[in-house]
């Protein structure tokens, strides 16, 4: 059965939710469909190209070799269909529609998400999607429209922002220094266990500068975790010295629970960064929110 233009946009996105999900009930629950209607898009999309896109049995979905080929050609001709919608329509005047963010699980906690009410009081029109994952996600295959990273950023086909300095302080518990004494030297943190949070790139070393001093110490943790509240709570345990963001232990340092160490030396840099696809029109709506984080963060 042939396809109508427009009927063929509805019947590609539909292939895409399946082909991303990997699932007919995940995806029609997506896209506010029953299974059904969304099996009969999908198989009047493959009727119109004469091939089958999708295999399925009782327990999975998979994509045949020229689904797989298909999918990716659906989803740039649907990202740039978006992309052109925006430079004509309210859409490039007016912020609206559904915004999909990814965060750092913490930082997205406590630093973006107390700041989201004003935004979304400032911008009623649009819908929120919010992922907190500490991985580094592909924004494209997750969809999303901006994401919140930390730290040194590899190269990869987006655009970054600068936010805020991510400011990170090596910190023990006052019951560890008491049985172990407080670090005056560099030298004297080898006589002390390291909590070590394990997606930092220096992985096993702590740099640190002082007065156009730079050293690299080699660490030999007693905890490695890719969880920095889970080494919070281990060095409020007197479990070692750690090195963590100052988001996470302002309240701690200011409180006594914990003990900067060494705060003469500093910790090499590392930004918060918004980051977004390369687009030839940026929507609105991701340049607003870009726009009121470097704002209310920065």
């Amino acid at each position: 059965m042939p396809l109508q233009d427009l009927d063929r946009f509805g019947a590609m996105r539909a292939f895409v939710a399946v082909g991303q999900k990997l699932s007919f009930a995940d995806a029609a629950n997506e896209l506010g469909i029953s299974p059904s209607a969304l099996s009969r898009r999908v198989a009047q999309l493959e009727d119109s190209l004469g091939c089958r896109l999708l295999q399925r049995t009782t327990r999975r979905v998979t994509l045949t070799e020229v689904g797989a080929l298909y999918l990716d050609r659906c989803v740039d001709i649907l990202a740039r269909s978006e992309e052109a919608d925006a430079a004509v329509s309210k859409l490039a005047r007016e912020p609206q529609g559904l915004l999909r963010v990814t965060l750092p699980n913490l930082y997205g906690q406590l630093r973006v998400a107390p700041l989201l009410p004003e935004f979304m009081r400032r911008y009623p029109k649009l819908k929120l999607e919010l992922s907190f994952d500490d991985r580094f996600v592909d924004l494209v295959a997750r969809r999303a429209d901006v994401g919140i990273r930390i730290g040194n950023l590899e190269t990869g086909d987006y655009v970054a922002r600068k936010l805020a300095p991510n400011k990170r302080f090596l910190c023990a518990s006052p019951d560890h220094l008491n049985r172990f004494g407080h670090p005056t030297q560099i030298a004297d943190l080898s006589r002390h266990a390291c909590l070590h949070f394990s997606p930092l790139m220096e992985e096993g070393r702590w740099r640190l500068s002082h007065r156009g001093r730079k050293v690299e110490v080699p660490i030999d943790p007693v905890v490695r975790a890719d969880n920095a509240e889970a080494l919070r709570q281990l060095a409020l345990g007197g479990q070692g010295i750690a090195l963590l963001a100052g988001f996470l232990i302002d309240d701690d340092i200011r409180t006594g629970r914990l003990v900067q160490i060494l705060p003469e030396w500093t910790i090499a840099e590392s930004w918060v960064f918004a980051v977004y696809p390369h687009a030839r029109f940026l929507p609105m709506k991701t340049r607003v929110f870009v726009d009121f984080l470097a704002e209310t963060i920065g």
